[in-house]
Parts: structure tokens; C-alpha cells; sequence
């Protein structure tokens, strides 16, 4: 017994713990810049993060630390930054000088610039033109990917159509329908593909040996396909009936901080949602460069048990702001809600996103969504709110 009860102590104090310094990230994430709108001009120059989000966003700035930008169309023109992270749908970038580039996004350019490390990078196409240099390994993958940018470390990449016109000092992997190597094709190491069509130009230069790879075998989806399902549906059937559960109590619990995540979902839902969205993003980007280092992979790891716990106060936050519209909706009264008013449209918002979660695909997009609408606005207050009382 005193054994479970210690167990259950330390479990008790660890989300204590991952709690608290989920607000902590909150209080200094208010001391980071956020810029947030329809149209948001960035070009200012930071010593700190830098957040950015927009449906038209143009990025100038430039930091010595590292830059989050999310938007419909993209442009960034000769920032600079440590890592520079992009989402959007248009992504163009030009005389840029990053350390490392991490992008997604509909249709990406790389015109022209530096990247003195590594490029993760996809998107429906991908378009690295010549001035545009890569000094570590690049990962790439999309519809259509054109690589014409000098890759000074080893190349992956994947596409439905895929072409190579550039240096590769190191290895590169290529796997795609249709797989062309140009003239200009210079690879210091192995060149590995894998295409149902290639093109090796005669003068394309590979240093090492040109190897086919094999096509992986299908698993066995008669064998395992049924069980597996059924697996998946009951673990998801008893995930979303316990979220559902602990949305209501949460709500129950932290009236001071669902008031004021719904209340800032209302007033500012873009803001909400794009930071919510790069906090979301940024997440394991940053866990995945602390696991690079032997030293970050403690904090790696308190940053992952950190995002864990804050998904119960998202969702519990976006359901809330749902249960409360709802109120509005249908009752006159518009002061604070009771416990009991609290209680029951949580409990009715719970269980829409219950049932809607049981919808594939767009249950998963609803969650999702959720999740991030909630993020930013727990992230956001929750910090403020630490920050008064500290």
C-alpha cells in the first residue's frame, strides 16, 4: 500500500509539475513578439523568438534567434534568423541567411539566399533555383520537386516527379514515379533511387555507385488489417469518452482560466488560432533538435510530457468556448455562468466533439482543430495569469 501510495504521489506531482511549467512557457512566451493579422509586415530586428502570422505575411526581420511564420502567402525577403520555421500556402524566399530552414507549405520557392545547415522542407512543389545554397543535408518531398540549389551535405528526397540539376556532395537518395538526374548533376557519394521511370543524364557525374533500391513489401493487410482496426476503434471509442470526461471536470476546476481562454477565442480568434498554430508546429521541431544533443534530450523530453499535459486544458478551453456560445445562444443571460451552468454546457460541448470525433477524417481534423484554437488561447492566458500572481 505504501508503496502505491508513494506511485501515486510522485504521478500526482509530475503533472503538477508539467502544469506549472506549461504556464511558465505561457508568462515567457507574453515576452515574445507576436504579430498577428490579414496583412502583417514583419521587419523589425529581435534578440528574441519571434512569432508571425497572417494571410498575407511579408518577413523582413531579422533575429539572432529563431522565427515562426504561418500564413496564406508567404514572402520572406533577406531575413535572417538562427531556425527559421514557415507554413503556408505560398512560400517564396529570397536573399535569406538562415542556420537552419524548416518549411511547409502548397507551393515553395527558394529563389535565392543561404542555409548554413539543413533544410527539412514539403509542399505540393518545390522549386531551389541555383542562388540558392544549402550547406548541410536537405530532406525534401512533395508533388514536384525541382532541385536546382548546390546541396553541400547529403540529399533525401521524394516526389511524384522529381529532378536533380545540382551538387550534391554527400549521398543522395531519390525516390519518386519519375526520377531525372540532369547534366549538371554532380554527387559526391552513392546515388540510391527508387522510380518506376528514371533518367540518369550521360553527363551527370556520380562519385560513387548508382544503386536501385528495392521496392518494400506490403504488409499483410488480410492477415492483420481487421484486428488492427478493431484496436484502433475501441482505443479511439475510449480515448474520446475520457477526454470527453475530462474536459467537463477541467472546466469544473479552472473557471478562472476557461472564462478567460474562451473570452480571448471570441475576441481575437485569428490571433488564437496562429499562435496556437505555431505553438503546435514549434513543438516537435524544437523537441527534435534537443534530441540531437545529449544534453537536450532531458529538456526534450520535459517539453514533450509539457505538450502533453496542456491538451486536456486545450481542448477542455475550445469545448468550454463552444458550450458557452451555445448558452448565448439559446439563454438571455449573459453573466458569469455557475458551477452548474459550467458543468452542463461543457458537458453538451464535450459531447459534440465526442461524437464528431467518431467521424473519420474529419473527426480528426475537428480535434485538431480544437487542440490548436485551444493551445493559443491557454497558452496565451494561462501564462498572463501566472504572470499577475507570481
Amino acid at each position: 500500500m505504501t508503496v502505491n501510495r508513494r506511485f501515486t504521489h510522485r504521478i500526482l506531482f509530475l503533472l503538477v509539475l508539467a502544469i506549472v511549467l506549461l504556464f511558465a512557457a505561457g508568462a515567457l512566451l507574453a515576452q515574445i513578439e507576436t504579430r498577428t493579422g490579414d496583412h502583417v509586415d514583419a521587419s523589425d530586428i529581435f534578440p528574441d523568438m519571434a512569432f508571425f502570422a497572417g494571410g498575407n505575411l511579408n518577413v523582413t526581420a531579422k533575429s539572432t534567434d529563431d522565427i515562426f511564420a504561418a500564413g496564406r502567402d508567404v514572402t520572406i525577403n533577406e531575413a535572417q534568423a538562427d531556425h527559421m520555421i514557415i507554413a503556408g500556402g505560398d512560400i517564396l524566399m529570397t536573399e535569406v541567411a538562415f542556420h537552419d530552414l524548416i518549411a511547409a507549405g502548397g507551393d515553395i520557392n527558394f529563389v535565392s539566399g543561404t542555409v548554413a545547415d539543413d533544410v527539412v522542407a514539403a509542399g505540393g512543389d518545390l522549386d531551389l533555383r541555383p542562388e540558392f545554397y544549402i550547406a548541410g543535408s536537405a530532406v525534401l518531398s512533395g508533388g514536384d520537386v525541382d532541385i536546382e540549389a548546390p546541396i553541400g551535405g547529403e540529399l533525401r528526397a521524394a516526389a511524384g516527379r522529381l529532378r536533380l540539376n545540382a551538387g550534391v556532395d554527400g549521398d543522395a537518395h531519390l525516390v519518386g514515379e519519375t526520377v531525372e538526374v540532369g547534366p549538371n548533376a554532380r554527387i559526391g557519394g552513392d546515388l540510391r533511387h527508387r522510380a518506376e521511370k528514371i533518367e540518369i543524364s550521360p553527363e551527370a557525374i556520380v562519385a560513387g555507385e548508382i544503386i536501385k533500391l528495392e521496392s518494400p513489401t506490403p504488409p499483410d493487410m488480410e492477415k492483420w488489417g481487421v484486428a488492427a482496426a478493431a484496436a484502433i476503434a475501441i482505443f479511439a471509442l475510449a480515448f474520446l469518452i475520457g477526454m470527453g470526461l475530462l474536459v467537463v471536470v477541467i472546466a469544473l476546476a479552472l473557471p478562472s482560466l476557461m472564462n478567460s481562454a474562451a473570452a480571448m477565442i471570441g475576441e481575437k480568434p485569428l490571433s488564437t488560432l496562429g499562435i496556437g498554430f505555431l505553438i503546435t508546429a514549434a513543438a516537435p521541431v524544437i523537441i527534435a533538435l534537443l534530441f540531437a544533443t545529449v544534453f537536450g534530450v532531458p529538456l526534450a523530453m520535459l517539453i514533450g510530457v509539457t505538450y502533453l499535459a496542456a491538451a486536456p486544458l486545450a481542448i477542455a478551453a475550445f469545448a468550454y468556448f463552444l458550450g458557452m456560445q451555445g448558452r448565448r445562444a439559446i439563454s438571455s443571460d449573459d453573466g458569469n455562468p455557475g458551477m452548474g451552468a459550467r458543468i452542463a454546457w461543457s458537458a453538451v460541448a464535450a459531447g459534440a466533439l465526442v461524437i464528431i470525433g467518431l467521424i473519420p477524417l474529419i473527426g480528426a481534423l475537428v480535434w485538431l482543430f480544437a487542440y490548436v484554437f485551444g493551445m493559443g488561447a491557454v497558452m496565451t492566458r494561462g501564462g498572463k495569469a501566472l504572470a499577475l500572481h507570481a
